[in-house]
């Protein structure tokens, strides 16, 4: 009787991680051009301003005719609140994916800084919600009611400017620099700007989270795309 052995000796493990190639600056980028297009979204949507105009506010009538010269704005607003909730998906996983390399599986702190981003998504896009009915019907008076225009008109001066769960994205950042896993600057930032957020939403002043959030997602985007040596 006799016995086999089989064995099996890799040579040289180290090279296939070398070769595995390494994750881009894209997903970081995103988050740029996601804070950037966030604050656009803000300046376009603050520009149909007729339920907020004093003497306007008390009648639907005026309200609904001052929006009829706003439908290029609102377009416009429509196409870039859309790209920012696009843009901020890839960053909000490509952030997971970073944090997670950096800390590991067993981390709550990537979980929470890419919910912050994903959750701010679909804030933005359903801010979005009624673009289609509203758009194109507030040129026709007897297609839409006046008070559902004005009811329009503060749903989009409200909604894609709630970016209060960046809030949570920023915490989480700060998490990760007292851990080693980004720069100091970074998480610092995150801190700031987080937490600016966060308070507005309990005040509430939650509208105003749209700007530090933005602010924050720039920041953030920038840092890890250009000054980051793990994205490279």
């Amino acid at each position: 009787m006799s016995t086999q052995i089989t064995t099996e000796q890799r040579v040289r493990d180290d090279l296939a991680d070398e070769a595995a190639p390494r994750p881009g600056r894209a997903w970081a980028l995103a988050g740029v051009f996601a804070g950037v297009a966030g604050f656009a979204t803000t300046i376009l949507s603050g520009m149909v301003d007729a339920v907020y105009r004093k003497g306007v506010v008390d009648d639907p009538a005026i309200v609904i005719e001052r929006m009829d010269d706003k439908v290029a704005q609102l377009i416009a607003f429509h196409v870039v609140a859309t790209l920012t909730a696009l843009a901020l998906v890839p960053f909000g996983v490509g952030l997971f994916r970073r944090l997670r390399g950096a800390l590991g599986a067993d981390s709550l702190v990537p979980g929470i800084a890419a919910f912050g981003v994903l959750g701010t998504a679909i804030v933005v896009l359903m801010g979005t919600a009624l673009n289609t009915e509203f758009v194109f019907a507030v040129t026709e008076s007897d297609m839409v009611l006046p008070e559902s225009a004005a009811f329009y008109n503060h749903w989009i001066g409200t909604v894609p400017w709630v970016w209060s769960l960046t809030g949570l994205t920023g915490w989480a950042l700060f998490a990760a620099k007292r851990a080693g896993a980004v720069r100091g600057w970074i998480g610092i930032a995150g801190l700031v700007l987080g937490t600016l957020s966060l308070l507005l939403t309990i005040v509430p002043l939650q509208y105003m989270s749209a700007w530090t959030g933005a602010v924050m997602l720039v920041l953030v985007g920038f840092g890890l795309a250009v000054g980051d040596r793990r994205t490279r």
